[in-house]
């Protein structure tokens, strides 16, 4: 794909590449070894012209209720995530699926530098990755469910690119700051990618 297609709203693409865009992205992930990368699901139409994923709307409103904004309470983002179920308020879903788009760049360039600076550790029995105050936009992993996205992300990664074979029996214990000013962190973990079932440790 062009890199001015792929820069643009996938409405605006050429009709062509839209149309071949799901074959592109399958062959792409049966090569990779990418599961689950198309999947079925509802879509919700306004109009003519905008049309959404389910799971683009789920995205939107995680990413606006764990928006990093200063100047907003809990209860705002709170009610701003119910704004994006409304018909009349379009552009806070629009808004969500940036923000969503955003934190999901962050994610990947996070497990990236994780996996390229061997950040993931081995400790035994589990692996842990520690988020330092420092890092760039640690912020957003204060959140339960981005930093739950990390760290099933950089298992999935680390298993995939280690020579350890216990590896994939490996649970990882993630962890980032939570308050800064009063020294707290969040800390999740995750089950080992051998197992079938999810289930908390």
């Amino acid at each position: 794909m062009p890199l001015c297609q792929s820069k643009q709203k996938f409405t605006t693409m050429d009709l062509i590449i839209r149309k071949e865009f799901h074959e592109m992205v399958e062959k792409l992930a049966e090569k990779y070894q990418l599961q689950d990368i198309v999947f079925a699901s509802f879509t919700l139409q306004y109009g003519f012209r905008s049309r959404y994923c389910a799971a683009d709307v789920v995205y939107a409103i995680l990413a606006t209720l764990e928006s990093t904004e200063h100047n907003k309470t809990p209860a705002e983002r709170f009610l701003n995530a119910l704004d994006c179920l409304s018909r009349q308020n379009k552009n806070v879903l629009e808004e969500g699926i940036e923000k969503a788009k955003k934190m999901l760049t962050c994610i990947f360039k996070h497990v990236q530098a994780a996996l390229d600076m061997n950040q993931v550790i081995s400790a035994g029995p589990f692996l842990h990755l520690i988020l330092h105050e420092g890092t760039l936009d640690v912020r957003l992993f204060s959140h339960p469910h981005c930093i739950t996205l990390l760290a099933h992300f950089v298992l999935r990664a680390y298993v995939a690119s280690s020579r350890n074979r216990k590896a994939p029996s490996l649970p990882l214990i993630a962890s980032a700051p939570l308050d800064f000013d009063g020294g707290t962190c969040i800390i999740v973990g995750v089950p080992p990618t051998s197992e079938d079932s999810p289930r908390n440790i």
